[in-house]
């Protein structure tokens, strides 16, 4: 449990970067010449899951969310930039919905871990 833990935890702080960066995009949609960023996480995460399945050892100190700048030559507008604002807003929703998600699920399991140690 604790190892769903960690990567609860990791998952959560790698949303809250994307978070951060989806609210960048859309903050500068009118910016010329922006490009826009994503976050990714879930690669390396599966990685450093499958090395502990095949180990037994979890070690996620060393894994970083990787931050890019998406589709670098790619314009939506003649100024440049290349930003959807509308896929933006879907992703900051799927994002705050997996959030919320990861969230109630590390709430569970502390649940119930304190309903173990308070059974009599």
């Amino acid at each position: 449990m604790f190892n769903d833990n960690a990567i609860i935890e990791f998952s959560l702080q790698s949303l809250a970067v994307r978070n951060n960066i989806i609210q960048n995009n859309i903050a500068n949609a009118e910016l010329p010449n922006f490009k826009k960023s994503e976050v990714l996480f879930e690669d390396v995460l599966k990685s450093a899951v499958e090395g502990y399945k095949s180990t037994g050892n979890l070690d996620l100190s060393n894994i970083k969310p990787r931050i890019v700048t998406e589709k670098a030559s790619l314009s939506y507008r003649i100024d440049g930039n290349n930003v959807d604002i509308e896929e933006e807003m879907v992703k900051l929703y799927q994002n705050d919905a997996r959030y919320s998600t990861l969230a109630s699920s590390i709430i569970n399991n502390y649940k119930r871990v304190n309903l173990v140690l308070s059974a009599k």
